[in-house]
C-alpha cells in the first residue's frame, strides 16, 4: 500500500516556509510577488490536473465520499472562496456516501484546498484526503505503480514524499453504522433497539444550493424571521424529545468549543441576555474545572431552551449524552438524536414540527458509543 503526500513546496529550499498556504493569502506578497487570484488558480490547477491524470492512469471513473465536514456557510464561501454556481451546488449536496464523477472530483479538490470542506474520497484503488497548509495525500493499493505515479506528480510541477499523516479508514462496522436511509421506517423493527436519527430542515429529495446552512448567514441573505422559524422547529423538537424521555437536567463535561460573537461576524442584537449569561458561565466552567469527569456543569430544565439556542447559533459545540439519549448538532444545521426504543414516536415528533428524519443503520451503537 502506497501513502504519499503531495505538495507545492520545494522542501530543499529553506525559504519555502515563507510561501503562501491558503486562498485567504490572496492579496499578500510572498517572495516579493503579489499573490493574485489568477496566480492562486494556477497552483490549484496543478493539484487538480495531477489527480485527474492519476485517475486516468488507474482507470478510475468515480469515487465515493467517505466523510465530509463543511466549514462556515455556503454564502461565506461564495464570498471568500469565490465559488462558482456549480461548486456551490456541489458544496450543498456533498455528504457521506455520495458517489462523484471526474468533474465533481475536480471541484471537490478545489473545495478542500480552499478550506470550504474537509473530506476524503475513495474506492478500492485510491483514496484522496487533505491536510493543512495545502497538503494533499493519496493512498494507492498497487505499490508497483510508484514510479508512474511520482512521474505524474513531477510532470505537474509538484513534489511528493512518503505520507507523514497516515489515513486510517473506518472499519466495516462503522461504515455500515454511518450509512443512512431517508424516511424508511421499516428498516428496524420497533422495540428496545437503539435508534439514531439525523434531522434536517430541508427536504433531502429536493435540496438546492440556495438553502442556508449556518446561523452566520444572518444579514448576508438569511432573513432573521426565517431563521427564527426554523430555530423554533428544532428547539421545540428537542424540548419534546427530552420531555418524552423524562430528562430533567443535562450534564456537560467540558471540552467545549466556543465561538465569540465577533468570530461569528453576527451583530450582538441577535443574542439574548440569557444566552450571554449562560455562555459566560460555560466558558468559566471550561476554563476552571480541574476534573471534567467528576465536576460536570449541570443544565437545569429551565435553561434547556437557552442552551440549545446557543448551540444552534454556533456559539459552542458539545455532545450531550445522558446515558439513555444523545443529542448532537453539526455544521450544516442538522440535528442527531440517539435513543433506545420508541422509534415511531420520535419520528412522529420530528414530522410534527415540519422537519425531516433520516435513520442510521445498525450497528449504530458502535459508532455513537452506546452500550
Amino acid at each position: 500500500m502506497l501513502e504519499i503526500d503531495i505538495y507545492k513546496y520545494n522542501l530543499d529550499d529553506p525559504t519555502y516556509i515563507d510561501d503562501w498556504t491558503s486562498i485567504s493569502d490572496i492579496g499578500q506578497k510572498f517572495h516579493g510577488q503579489l499573490l493574485t487570484y489568477q496566480s492562486y488558480l494556477q497552483e490549484e490547477d496543478r493539484y487538480v490536473s495531477t489527480i485527474q491524470e492519476l485517475l486516468q492512469f488507474l482507470h478510475v471513473q468515480n469515487l465515493t465520499v467517505d466523510w465530509c465536514s463543511k466549514f462556515f456557510s455556503l454564502r461565506y464561501h461564495q464570498k471568500h472562496g469565490r465559488l462558482t454556481s456549480t461548486q456551490s451546488q456541489l458544496y450543498q449536496k456533498l455528504d457521506k456516501g455520495l458517489i462523484v464523477n471526474r468533474n465533481e472530483i475536480a471541484d471537490i479538490i478545489r473545495l478542500n484546498l480552499r478550506e470550504s470542506i474537509d473530506c476524503s474520497l475513495s474506492n478500492t484503488t485510491i483514496t484522496i484526503y487533505f491536510d493543512y497548509d495545502y497538503y494533499m495525500s493519496i493512498k494507492i493499493a498497487d505499490k508497483s505503480a510508484l514510479h508512474y505515479i511520482t512521474n505524474i506528480i513531477k510532470r505537474h510541477g509538484l513534489f511528493w514524499r512518503p505520507s507523514k499523516n497516515h489515513y486510517y479508514p473506518e472499519d466495516e462496522d462503522n461504515k455500515v453504522a454511518f450509512g443512512f436511509t431517508w424516511n424508511n421506517g421499516l428498516i428496524n423493527p420497533p422495540g428496545d433497539y437503539h435508534h439514531d436519527l439525523r434531522i434536517s430542515k430541508d427536504d433531502p429529495l429536493n435540496r438546492t444550493y440556495t438553502e442556508w446552512s449556518h446561523f452566520n448567514e444572518i444579514e448576508n441573505g438569511l432573513v432573521w424571521a426565517e431563521y427564527q422559524t426554523v430555530e423554533q422547529k428544532y428547539l421545540q423538537l428537542v424540548l419534546d424529545f427530552l420531555k418524552y424521555f423524562q430528562v430533567n437536567q443535562l450534564s456537560i463535561n467540558g471540552g467545549l468549543e466556543f465561538t465569540t460573537i465577533q468570530e461569528l461576524g453576527v451583530p450582538a442584537q441577535y443574542f439574548t441576555s440569557q444566552e450571554e449569561v449562560l455562555f459566560q458561565k460555560l466558558q468559566e466552567y471550561d476554563e476552571n474545572v480541574e476534573d471534567r469527569i467528576l465536576e460536570p456543569f449541570i443544565i437545569p430544565k429551565k435553561d434547556f431552551s437557552t442552551l440549545f439556542q446557543l448551540i444552534f447559533k454556533g456559539r459552542f459545540n458539545t455532545w450531550i449524552n445522558t446515558g439513555s439519549v444523545s443529542i448532537q448538532f453539526d455544521s450544516s444545521f442538522r440535528l442527531y438524536l440517539s435513543f433506545y426504543g420508541h422509534k415511531k414516536e420520535v419520528q412522529k415528533l420530528v414530522e410534527k414540527h415540519g422537519l425531516y428524519w433520516q435513520e442510521r443503520q445498525p450497528p449504530y451503537h458502535k459508532a455513537v458509543g452506546f452500550r
